[in-house]
């Protein structure tokens, strides 16, 4: 798939996808490599997962109660429920996820928007998405959304992508006044953004 601007043509697109064969061959290459290190999912007993990038085994328990529950607990992910079955424990993992992420995300766009001058110290609206190839974006509105599988990335990650988008409610473009903002809210981000693509697809993964 080939995401360009709407002003080129489809000849454009095609000319140059042929003057950079090589290195979309090479990206498509190292794709498929990550891919297959990537293990199979079984949400069984012992499986480890990720979160705030670092990896936990699951415990699957049943439960004190009615209710099913999850939590981390003594370096596990402890998932109380009824029925073991992969789809359930999956169902309960993947709402978990998204409530820490709701947490943990605007607990970060509250702290890291009280640095930027241009905000004026409030903190933008902020929602969470599943998106494929994304982790945020932000709106001509100021409304910055998160990738809700970002959680699984270490605390840096995050704060350098709410750190982009925090700066985009500023400048909306990649342009030089982009980058000096990113420079000033966040100085380590090259490092942080090297460390992100390397490992997206281990966060990215169901």
């Amino acid at each position: 798939m080939v995401i360009a601007p709407r002003r080129m043509s489809k000849r454009a697109i095609h000319k140059l996808l042929q003057e950079r064969a090589g290195k979309v061959a090479r990206f498509l290459s190292d794709a498929v490599a990550r891919q297959q290190e990537l293990p199979g999912r079984d949400y069984t007993e012992g499986e480890a997962h990720l979160y705030l990038g670092q990896l936990y085994p699951l415990q699957l328990l049943n439960p004190d109660g009615r209710r099913d529950s999850v939590q981390l607990c003594q370096g596990r992910l402890q998932i109380k429920a009824v029925d073991h079955s992969p789809q359930v424990i999956e169902k309960r993992l993947s709402a978990w996820y998204v409530k820490q992420a709701g947490l943990h995300f605007r607990g970060r766009l509250e702290t890291i928007a009280k640095r930027a001058s241009w905000t004026g110290g409030i903190t933008p609206p902020l929602r969470l998405r599943k998106m494929k190839s994304t982790w945020g974006t932000c709106s001509a509105k100021g409304v910055i959304t998160l990738n809700k599988k970002l959680i699984k990335a270490p605390e840096a990650c995050i704060d350098y992508v709410i750190a982009h988008e925090l700066c985009h409610l500023k400048e909306m473009n990649h342009g030089s006044a982009f980058y000096q903002l990113m420079d000033s809210l966040y100085p380590e981000w090259r490092l942080v953004r090297a460390e992100l693509q390397a490992d997206a697809h281990r966060y990215l993964q169901e």
